[in-house]
């Protein structure tokens, strides 16, 4: 039998007792930073329902209930979230947790975007329709939210679970449009929705790419030019080229990409 530590301040009482590993992963009073990430590395696929347990009350705390810092604690229960999803047996109820944790606004933004990617990235491997329908409303949720890297994050876990039920293409797609067009969306979202926009070749999007590749913030502008690089034709080449010769080498470099990628797509054609 290993040796175990009390750790009451952090997990209930019931799982009072736990092993050295996952006390530090909870974070006892001589763990850093870097000790609790490489233990949480070594949590191994075959937890017990008790370690889960515990390791969803870790999930739960918020910015000031650890004595990890506010990046360094999302960075741990990140890193907690994957070694769930690699379980022999994904845990059933790491969906609704996730969903839980989205729906609660105590938790800060960082960590509520990291629950909708964490949802989208599992989706397929929810058993229950009860189930889905709460992921599906938080994923749809989260493209609904206004300002900040969550609609946009949100978007792309839409993307990757297209054509399954409750997530037509037509939907998504106009979704991606009305977040690239509406002003109430912020700088992340329409660089993620341009792309969206281009990888499900919805050509609606042209017009608003090639009025941001010409002016704007650049990360916007960089997004747009890739967006016609995907889905542009012959005259946007010119405009491309405008930006290859820009005293900023982001713009140069995008629209570099941009330009290999139409002329590959021209001589296809």
């Amino acid at each position: 039998m290993g040796v175990t530590f009390l750790v009451t301040w952090s997990i209930p009482s019931a799982f009072a007792a736990i092993t050295p590993n996952l006390a530090t992963v909870l974070g006892d009073a001589e763990a850093s930073y870097p000790a609790r990430i490489a233990a949480v590395k070594a949590l191994g696929k075959s937890l017990s329902a008790e370690e889960i347990t515990a390791l969803y009350g870790f999930l739960n705390r918020k910015t000031g209930e650890d004595k990890a810092r506010p990046g360094e604690l999302n960075a741990i229960k990140n890193d907690v979230v994957n070694v769930l999803k690699m379980q022999q047996e994904m845990p059933w109820e790491l969906a609704g947790r996730l969903v839980a944790m989205y729906n609660d606004l105590s938790h800060d933004e960082v960590w509520r975007d990291y629950c909708i990617q964490h949802l989208g990235d599992i989706y397929t491997a929810i058993r229950d329709e009860g189930g889905r329908v709460s992921a599906r409303s938080a994923l749809w949720s989260a493209v609904n939210e206004r300002q900040g890297s969550i609609p946009g994050t949100g978007l792309i876990a839409l993307f990757n679970v297209c054509g399954q039920k409750g997530f037509e293409k037509g939907r998504i797609t106009a979704k991606a449009l009305e977040l690239v067009r509406s002003s109430e969306y912020g700088e992340p979202a329409k660089i993620t929705a341009l792309q969206i926009c281009a990888k499900l070749g919805e050509m609606a999007i042209l017009a608003d790419a090639r009025k941001l590749a010409a002016s704007g913030e650049v990360p916007v502008r960089m997004s747009a030019m890739a967006c016609l690089g995907m889905l542009g034709d012959k005259a946007d080449l010119e405009l491309l080229k405008q930006s290859e010769i820009s005293t900023d080498i982001r713009l140069r470099t995008a629209a570099q990409a941009a330009i290999r990628k139409l002329s590959e797509k021209q001589a296809q054609e």
